[in-house]
């Protein structure tokens, strides 16, 4: 099938492509020349459909790889293999599909694990997934990617002809290459998985304060100025590295909330990739207040009758499998996870839910249901801190941090309303 829905597309992009060309050629009372023809092909580019279409959309976010040809060439594929693992690996000679499959199964590490394929393995895993007549310095890398879910059997099947690259082929080919090597996303399971709640609460458990002494001076100034009411530090080697245009994140405290809310997506039908990135949440703190100094929790004396709290908490980010999922998001936790006057007890609400719960995404989106915010950025060491703040206050976020001798990033987010109102001074 999907041999086929390639072949009808290199068709139609030649079909486009020979009309132009006879066009042309009518004017100009000569021949149309098919070779003319076959070489636009290799250079138009083709409209992406499915995963494939998010697969580009990575590619391009995160290393900057620009759109193939239709018809991709060796230079083409090797200049995107370079962005994403270095110098040391590229295609040999004409680029076929047999060829691609090999170098991504060497750029993702594999080689080793292929050459170590005798003949009647590799022969057993062709013919249990309908393969047959491959050129035998290439059966085995095939064979390869097939067992290390680098291609599914139909991809490989598809390989198996020997063809030219798709592009769709070739951002497939190197997006597995980049989950192989773990430089693509870095999450714990889908919201659907039976096991994602034990991932989620194993996770969780394993979380404990952490700081940067750095990062903790300028923390400390834009509180104890005013600047801003606190701050969140997190790890940098946590980052889901989700698909920006379809991740939103949530963030809150209670891992009971988190686990409900997984649930709570499966009985709405909205199936999203999940990670639970650690923070620890820093905020003016009082004595009586009874903060507990734990692995969890502290409260730090950081000037005269000045306290700062500290506690661990989590940002749970979900990308979800299409727009309409996520702009659905908003409605469900509006309905089932959100405190409303009247509704105190948060009767007929998940565990754990807020007046205010906290959700951002850095796609634009429109009132009443997100507004526009900024995320002010510091980094070190790996760690940085982020504090939200009103568009009227991030110049006063920029000139703390900038007292404290570092330099500030200011990012545009769009968060939920009952957070906005909460930013504007309205507890609900």
């Amino acid at each position: 099938m999907k041999h086929m829905k390639k072949l009808l597309s290199s068709v139609l992009v030649l079909m486009l492509v020979l009309a132009i060309t006879m066009s042309w050629a009518s004017a100009a009372e000569v021949a149309p020349n098919v070779l003319v023809a076959e070489k636009a092909v290799a250079t138009l580019p083709v409209q992406l459909m499915g995963e494939s279409a998010k697969n580009a959309s990575y590619l391009k976010t995160y290393f900057g790889v620009e759109d193939f040809s239709a018809a991709v060439t060796e230079k083409e594929f090797n200049a995107a293999l370079t962005k994403i693992v270095g110098d040391g690996v590229a295609v040999e000679g004409t680029l076929t599909d047999l060829e691609a499959v090999k170098t991504a199964v060497i750029a993702a590490n594999y080689k080793e694990l292929a050459l170590s394929y005798p003949k009647y393995k590799t022969d057993a895993c062709l013919s249990k997934n309908g393969i047959s007549l491959v050129d035998a310095e290439y059966a085995a890398y095939l064979a390869c990617a097939i067992d290390t879910g680098m291609m599914t059997a139909e991809e490989a099947a598809d390989a198996a002809g020997n063809d030219f690259v798709s592009s769709a082929e070739a951002v497939d080919l190197l997006m597995a290459v980049a989950e192989a090597r773990g430089l693509a996303r870095n999450f714990i399971g889908y919201s659907n998985d039976p096991d994602i709640s034990a991932k989620l609460i194993n996770a969780w458990n394993s979380y404990t304060l952490f700081n940067d002494e750095e990062l903790e001076k300028i923390g400390t100034a834009i509180i104890q100025n005013k600047a801003t009411t606190g701050y969140n530090i997190k790890k940098e080697s946590f980052d889901a590295r989700f698909l920006p245009e379809l991740t939103i994140q949530y963030g809150h405290s209670n891992i009971k909330h988190a686990h409900q809310l997984i649930g709570l997506l499966n009985s709405e039908g909205i199936v999203a990739k999940v990670q639970l990135e650690p923070k620890v949440s820093a905020f003016e703190g009082r004595p009586e207040w009874g903060i507990k100094n734990s692995s969890t929790s502290a409260l730090v004396e950081a000037g005269e009758d000045f306290y700062i709290a500290y506690g661990v908490e989590y940002d749970l980010k979900l990308e979800f499998e299409n727009e309409e999922d996520m702009k659905a998001f908003d409605g469900v936790i509006e309905k089932y996870a959100k405190k409303y006057e009247g509704n105190a007890a948060a009767i007929g609400l998940i565990a754990g839910s807020w007046w205010q719960p906290l959700y951002t995404t850095t796609v634009e989106m429109s009132e009443p249901e997100y507004y526009l915010i900024y995320d002010n950025i510091v980094k070190s060491n790996g760690y940085f801190i982020q504090s939200f703040s009103l568009p009227e206050q991030v110049d006063a976020v920029k000139t703390e941090v900038e007292a404290a001798g570092s330099t500030v990033t200011v990012e545009p987010r769009y968060v939920n309303a009952a957070f906005y109102r909460y930013l504007t001074g309205d507890y609900q």
